[in-house]
């Protein structure tokens, strides 16, 4: 039987706990930042900061702290703490990263990071490994309005790249970054990194995958395409 190909013209990806593996690291120094300021934090009330960009974050945070001055308290270690991780260069990149890329770019595919990190921040991240250069725009969190689950970022970075949401896949790790892509339209891979996706996730995701290295075969096997 004929394999079905799909259309590909434009690729777009999240960059935390997808294409470094930052995630874990940003729970534990949260963790760390948490009891500097003599509070704590749940596991799960952590999780739920997962996907959450600038603006929604620190609302997230207040909720569960109860004062908006904590909340910068403990930003302000977070930041120089995570910061410190960046420049010194320990965050590692997840794997099959370099053989999707390296694939993209053999196919001419355009590609972008819609993330909820702040711009500069997400751009230091990925110079720092190596990786800015190879993409054609990022896409932070502080250039949209509403941040994940809405499906702005990723309309904004299918504009940026000149494809329609539906001649593009997206790759997620997140929940929250699930639903803003496969809400755009855009044909979604979720690459589960902290949380597990739900049954009703897996329903609508495209495909649910361990790593980027099965994403790299879906790209060879399964994309058409389109100039």
């Amino acid at each position: 039987m004929p394999q079905k190909l799909l259309p590909l013209a434009a690729f777009v990806f999240d960059m935390d706990g997808l294409l470094l593996d930052s995630e874990r690291r940003s729970q534990e120094i949260l963790h760390i930042a948490a009891a500097r300021i003599g509070k704590s934090l749940s596991p799960e009330t952590m999780l739920g900061m997962v996907g959450r960009n600038v603006k929604d974050g620190p609302k997230y945070l207040e909720q569960h702290l109860g004062s908006e001055q904590l909340v910068w308290d403990l930003l302000e270690h977070f930041v120089e703490l995570y910061e410190r991780e960046i420049t010194e260069g320990r965050i590692p990149i997840k794997k099959g990263v370099a053989e999707l890329l390296a694939t993209l770019d053999e196919l001419q595919i355009p590609r972008a990071i819609a993330t909820s990190t702040v711009t500069p921040v997400a751009c230091r991240k990925l110079e720092r490994k190596g990786l800015l250069a190879r993409f054609d725009a990022v896409i932070g969190g502080d250039q949209v309005e509403h941040g994940k689950p809405a499906p702005d970022i990723y309309l904004k970075a299918c504009s940026t790249l000149g494809h329609e949401p539906s001649l593009s896949w997206a790759c997620e790790d997140s929940p929250a970054g699930f639903t803003a892509a496969s809400t755009a339209g855009l044909r979604t891979i979720l690459v589960p990194d902290l949380i597990q996706p739900t049954d009703t996730m897996r329903e609508k995701a495209w495909r649910v995958v361990a790593d980027l290295l099965e994403v790299e075969v879906l790209v060879r096997t399964k994309a058409e395409l389109v100039r």
